[in-house]
């Protein structure tokens, strides 16, 4: 029999090669890390000019990243030991920067290592169902306002799946104008999805009139709801709700942890959390100068200030 222990963690498919050809346009880099002759770590990155400043992080689009770990089994002390020799043999053989920013995997085992390197470990959020989890006990668990829009948008919307993303992006640039999406690269990392079986759209109507729509990516472990858009001057209300209970069923039919791919304000966090789900942390890894770390300082509150006076868009 084959010790668990062996099997190594799929690759995400922010890790996959094709999905960092396209997201960075051929600009990664990645340092792998032997021990005993076998590749144990894999840590793709970019690097990137923010402020002046040379900056190893996530392409584009790029939920989690971080080093993948494939360590041989060992004694726990012996294995944690093993992550912060790969943890400091990657810090030494980065290239020359100023900032360090990525996120990982809720599950990634390196933060300890980081932290003891002397990187700062922050958490953002995000929340997930597992595929064990039967789809009535997650219904169950909604709140019942939830599930009454949920009921609501079913009556008043039809939601058909697709394989393209134009209709998601000319929603976007109809509702909002001013936003900061790449389409072409959405597009491209779409497309190269799909053709792997690895994306699919869903796309509510009103009638003939497309409201509300959501992309979603997969790979062996998880299923990400990963862009959403709605028409803001729709009546329906639940529509993203809707949509974002269609994700669940995808996720559980293809027996995938579902991950809701975190949040962009208050209100759509709590909106979130009325699915009844506990939060996950989604753990930031970041690093700076004292010179980086103050322009940064300078910059977000600046754009606090901004967003206080004159609002932040909110894709839900």
């Amino acid at each position: 029999m084959v010790d668990a222990t062996l099997i190594s963690k799929p690759l995400s498919i922010f890790h996959q090669d094709w999905w960092l050809e396209l997201a960075s346009r051929g600009q990664f880099s990645s340092i792998d890390i032997e021990m005993g002759g076998k590749i144990v770590s894999h840590f793709p990155f970019i690097v990137k000019k923010k402020l002046g400043s040379p900056v190893i992080r996530m392409p584009k689009y790029t939920r989690i990243l971080g080093p993948h770990l494939s360590l041989p089994p060992s004694k726990p002390f012996r294995h944690e030991q093993n992550i912060r020799h790969v943890v400091e043999k990657t810090i030494a053989r980065l290239p020359k920067h100023d900032g360090v920013q990525f996120f990982v995997d809720p599950d990634n085992e390196s933060l300890l290592a980081f932290r003891l390197a002397g990187f700062k470990v922050m958490h953002d959020f995000t929340f997930r169902i597992m595929p064990e989890k039967p789809l009535e006990a997650v219904w169950h668990d909604c709140d019942h306002k939830t599930r009454n829009l949920i009921r609501t948008a079913e009556k008043k919307l039809s939601v058909q799946q697709a394989g393209d993303c134009e209709r998601f992006i000319g929603l976007v640039q109809r509702e909002l104008p001013h936003n900061h999406h790449d389409f072409p690269l959405l597009k491209a990392l779409f497309d190269a999805a799909y053709q792997r079986d690895q994306a699919m759209a869903l796309y509510a109507y009103e009638q003939e009139r497309l409201v509300s729509a959501a992309l979603l990516i997969w790979d062996e472990q998880t299923l990400y709801f990963w862009q959403s858009a709605r028409c803001h001057c729709s009546r329906v209300p639940g529509m993203t709700m809707l949509l974002i209970w269609e994700a669940m069923k995808q996720a559980k039919e293809r027996h995938l942890i579902f991950d809701f791919d975190g949040f962009g304000s208050v209100r759509t966090a709590k909106m979130l959390a009325s699915f009844g789900q506990k939060p996950v942390s989604r753990p930031e890894i970041r690093f700076g100068t004292w010179a980086y770390n103050i322009k940064c300082y300078i910059i977000d509150t600046v754009k606090k200030y901004i967003i206080k006076k004159h609002g932040n868009y909110d894709f839900y």
